[in-house]
């Protein structure tokens, strides 16, 4: 009976000396029988965060991956030095070598804004063939027509605002909404810095090999980015400390186009309540990866619709495509093709307790 005695206390004192790498909230043994226990997680590395590694497969000098509005894809050589871009501060000429992705805004092929603004003039018309012939035409117009009917929907005049709804309401049953560009402003974005402006070139010279060298017009392009350039393969840490926080986003600078399929991996550990000694530690599945209350699961790829609020989405990875782009989940993984174009953001849903999450996540990300 003693020996038995001594081997259960020396059996509790090695268990306690290694509590502080698991969790706290382990049930306890009840009434002679071991209550069911939540898997051990190691204790939290502290180390420092560690600087985003930008990887990628061998290129040609200049090559760049141009996605058009037709919806093909074209790998081409880069012929032209420089583009010439105007900004609020100034024309700015960037070298193209130094240019790793472009989001084009919306330039017209020669004669087609006229006949746009003819077509918006046509909607208020004075006969019902001019109004109904001006509401096929901005249709057949496609992308193009889409600022201006938004704009002309808002007018005060109601048969033109009628009119301009239903050509708005006809484009985006008909377009992929990355196809129906509101703004004229193109951004260039560089290993250094991000250019909003208006590029002035009308076309890009480059080499293709099967069709040799051609000037391609902007007006066809919806994306271009460099095949060596940032946001092939990402390796990103993301800090709690920081990112764990309401309105806190993680810019990488990896670049979703619209067209490609992404993958995001991620794992590490986030202590969302440090207070309590471990307890409350998850992985970038959040807090219902640990089973913890009625949150929301991962699913990645759901959108995120109000508030991330820590009592549904604390600890779990998410992202977004873009300054203002619609949150979404992303856990332990995320594979998909977003429709959306822009750089990728990053965040960890903050701790329902109020309290200052601690920790990292690793997070890769590459196209497939």
């Amino acid at each position: 009976m003693f020996r038995t005695m001594l081997g259960v206390a020396l059996a509790i004192v090695f268990l306690a000396a290694g509590a502080s790498a698991q969790f706290k909230d382990q049930a306890p043994v009840k009434d002679g029988k071991k209550e069911a226990q939540p898997t051990p997680v190691p204790t939290l590395d502290k180390g420092k965060a560690a600087a985003p590694v930008f990887k990628g497969p061998p290129a040609i000098p200049g090559e760049v991956e141009i996605s058009l509005l037709n919806g093909s894809n074209v790998r081409m050589i880069l012929q032209s030095d420089k583009l010439e871009i105007a900004t609020t501060y100034g024309n700015l000429a960037v070298p193209s070598k130094e240019i790793v992705a472009i989001d084009f805004g919306l330039h017209f092929p020669d004669g087609i804004e006229a006949k746009i603004q003819q077509a918006i003039k046509g909607l208020g018309g004075d006969n019902f063939r001019e109004r109904d012939g001006a509401s096929k035409a901005l249709v057949e117009l496609g992308p193009y027509s889409f600022p201006a009917a938004f704009e002309a929907s808002k007018l005060a005049d109601l048969e033109v605002s009628r009119r301009a709804k239903e050509v708005v309401k006809q484009l985006q049953a008909k377009h992929p909404k990355k196809d129906l560009k509101a703004t004229p402003l193109d951004k260039v974005i560089t290993p250094e810095f991000t250019i909003v402006g208006r590029i002035l070139t009308p076309t890009i010279k480059a080499k293709a090999e099967l069709f040799g060298e051609i000037d391609m017009p902007i007006s066809r392009m919806r994306t271009m980015r460099s095949v060596a350039g940032i946001g092939i393969d990402i390796d990103v840490t993301i800090d709690a400390g920081k990112y764990a926080n309401a309105g806190q986003w993680m810019e990488t600078e990896f670049h979703v186009d619209g067209r490609s399929a992404i993958v995001i991996t991620a794992k590490g550990l986030v202590d969302t309540w440090p207070q309590q000694g471990g307890n409350y530690i998850v992985g970038p599945n959040g807090l219902q990866g640990r089973g913890m209350g009625m949150h929301v699961p991962a699913m990645p790829g759901r959108r995120i619709n109000g508030p991330i609020n820590g009592q549904n989405y604390g600890g779990m990875l998410i992202g977004r495509i873009g300054e203002d782009g619609e949150p979404f989940t992303i856990g332990e993984r995320y594979e998909g093709t977003p429709e959306t174009t822009g750089k990728l953001y990053l965040h960890i849903g903050p701790s329902p307790w109020n309290q200052q999450s601690t920790g990292n996540y690793e997070v890769k990300i590459a196209r497939k």
